[in-house]
């Protein structure tokens, strides 16, 4: 098994590894057959992905793919990131991954966007209980 050098890069130099203290946003996604597990944690500043920061826990494909994720959304539009998916992904990696690896794109890209999600409950809840002004109004 072979991987291209933007995947090896995005292995043996990782970017935005880690968790936000105070995240706008998690999510997590995990894959039961191998068990691979990725979180991302998001700071969105004026519908900005100002922060983002993964952890996997997996494969060396997991590992370079939530690098490669986090690297490009970070600075984008929350919509423009929301709307990166599995071939946006593995455009970044310079093509495909190896055969049986495939499943690292969509496991952090899922993480992602459960992030995204969060966030978006968040603000609703934010919204609802700003809004609420009880029986006496």
């Amino acid at each position: 098994m072979s991987y291209r050098p933007q995947v090896i890069d995005h292995l043996v130099r990782p970017r935005n590894v880690g968790e936000l203290a105070e995240p706008d946003g998690s999510g997590e996604s995990g894959d039961a057959a191998c068990g691979d597990i990725a979180r991302f944690s998001v700071g969105v500043r004026e519908n900005v992905l100002a922060e983002v920061r993964y952890k996997v826990y997996g494969c060396a494909a997991c590992i370079a793919a939530g690098s490669a994720l986090a690297e490009l959304v970070e600075g984008e539009g929350l919509l423009e990131a929301a709307r990166r998916s599995r071939a946006d992904l593995e455009d970044a990696l310079g093509g495909p991954l190896p055969e049986g690896k495939e499943h690292a794109l969509t496991l952090v890209v899922d993480a992602l966007h459960k992030a995204f999600e969060d966030y978006w409950d968040r603000l609703a809840g934010e919204v609802l209980v700003e809004g609420y002004r009880g029986a006496d109004g």
